[in-house]
């Protein structure tokens, strides 16, 4: 399934105060967080708040996600067990952190399946893959082809960084002022998007660190967006603006698509197979990149459902 997902906010599960504020927020995802974001001792008393804020907050059109600790920790079977029999109606999908391998999606497919037949749900319930490892990144392609769940691909930069032992400096966030550090991140996210691509996934970027940094956080998303990023996680509310508008086709972009998706279906039906159109050849790759850039506009509602 393909959701608009340009901006993912992290929000801590512990937190209600936090949550209900997030659903006030234009990002297109919020995830509810039990991993990172949440201090041991309150891992299971976040549950308690995650299972409330799905069943009785008002998410409008937002994509409803929460993340599960990893699975080797000995909360992560109870995290989707007692979320998903109590608020399983209200979930759109589960974030799985640090995948390294087909089988960890496969697992958590699974034990949904059981919980899903044994309470009686009406929906299927989607997976995000969090790739933060080198061995993840080394498996991305089986990953992203492991279960028809899965949704979307998630890079993690600092914990990718720490597990590839890279110098802290940098780790923030690509796209920082420290441009001859930036290449290092052209790889996995090459990578990773290719992959989630061929598999019909979305692609989301990781979080820039520095929430003052908008320069940064702008050409962090320049670059993601470049490479065919469908989006981007955000750790603070002021990151959403940036991320939303870069991940946005620009009205500029939307009515040279709808130009030269007219113009080719004019020279198909003149039986030609390409033409120009100021200057430039329209033929099917150039069609191939408009209509990507229209199915952009359309989800987004920026353009009309053509009728007939």
């Amino acid at each position: 399934m393909i959701r608009v997902r340009r901006s993912v906010l992290s929000v801590p599960g512990s937190s209600g105060k936090m949550i209900s504020k997030s659903l006030e927020l234009p990002a297109d995802e919020i995830m509810l967080d039990l991993e990172d974001g949440v201090a041991l001792e309150e891992k299971e008393g976040a549950r308690s708040k995650i299972i409330g804020a799905l069943k009785d907050h008002d998410w409008g059109d937002k994509v409803r996600a929460y993340r599960i600790n990893g699975l080797d920790t000995p909360f992560a079977y109870r995290d989707v067990i007692d979320v998903v029999e109590q608020a399983g109606e209200d979930i759109d999908v589960i974030v799985i952190p640090k995948v390294e391998k087909a089988a960890d999606v496969q697992f958590v497919d699974l034990l949904l399946s059981q919980i899903e037949m044994n309470v009686g749900l009406k929906k299927t319930i989607g997976l995000e893959a969090s790739i933060e490892t080198a061995l993840g990144m080394l498996n991305v392609k089986e990953i992203a082809f492991a279960s028809p769940r899965l949704e979307t691909l998630v890079f993690g930069i600092a914990d990718y960084g720490a597990s590839l032992t890279m110098s802290s400096s940098g780790v923030s966030g690509h796209g920082d002022a420290e441009e001859d550090l930036m290449h290092r991140w052209h790889f996995p996210l090459s990578r990773m998007v290719m992959a989630a691509k061929a598999a019909g996934l979305a692609a989301i970027d990781a979080p820039f660190g520095d929430f003052k940094d908008e320069t940064g956080l702008k050409k962090s998303c320049q670059q993601a967006a470049s490479l065919g990023y469908d989006g981007k996680w955000a750790i603070h509310p002021a990151q959403l603006e940036t991320i939303n508008e870069t991940f946005t086709p620009s009205a500029e972009d939307i009515s040279r698509a709808q130009i030269i998706l007219k113009a080719y279906e004019a020279v198909k039906a003149s039986g030609e197979g390409a033409t120009a159109l100021d200057g430039k050849m329209v033929d099917a790759a150039s069609v191939r990149l408009a209509q990507v850039t229209y199915e952009q506009a359309r989800r987004l509602g920026l353009v009309e459902e053509e009728s007939g």
